[in-house]
């Protein structure tokens, strides 16, 4: 019981401030000590590799961080999964990660007026009239099916070569 608040993650005023690190999942990751290294998390997410938001912004692309490099305070990380490391960024994705390096990841008092506004990546709330709506469903709907006709698999006949 008397551990309980260990396993918070507690920020007062006074407090030094921390890597601010986002999850896959687009919401902040608590970390609790400042001289974290990359390593650490990638033992904490499995499957996962560790990029600074500031590069991945400037360059349009997730560079993975060498598993020694210590995250620095006052810092933005982002925690992707492994298969994406080397990826290039889309425009939204890239718009969301410059908006939170200008902002630094700092909360506003308040309540958001955007849903989902604790999200911060990789989806970006955007406003779109009901012609754009309509019209980007369309254009979903018809690459879902495109998707769908191109994922069967080939698969080649195999016969039996017999030798005389």
């Amino acid at each position: 019981m008397g551990n309980s608040l260990a396993l918070r993650c507690v920020s007062g005023g006074g407090a030094a401030r921390r890597p601010l690190v986002i999850g896959p999942d687009g919401r902040p990751v608590c970390v609790e000590e400042a001289a974290t290294g990359a390593a650490e998390l990638m033992i904490e997410a499995p499957g996962h590799v560790v990029a600074r938001a500031a590069d991945a912004a400037k360059e349009r692309r997730v560079r993975a961080m060498a598993a020694d490099e210590p995250l620095r305070a006052g810092e933005v990380y982002l925690l992707v999964p492994a298969i994406r490391a080397g990826a290039r960024l889309g425009d939204r994705e890239v718009e969301a990660i410059g908006r939170l390096i200008v902002s630094g990841g700092g909360r506003k008092k308040g309540r958001s007026k955007q849903p989902g506004g604790k999200r911060i990546f990789p989806e970006v709330v955007v406003d779109m009239s009901a012609a754009e709506e309509d019209e980007m469903g369309t254009q979903v709907q018809a690459q879902a099916q495109a998707h769908c006709h191109r994922s069967t698999q080939w698969r080649p006949a195999l016969d039996t070569i017999y030798e005389a």
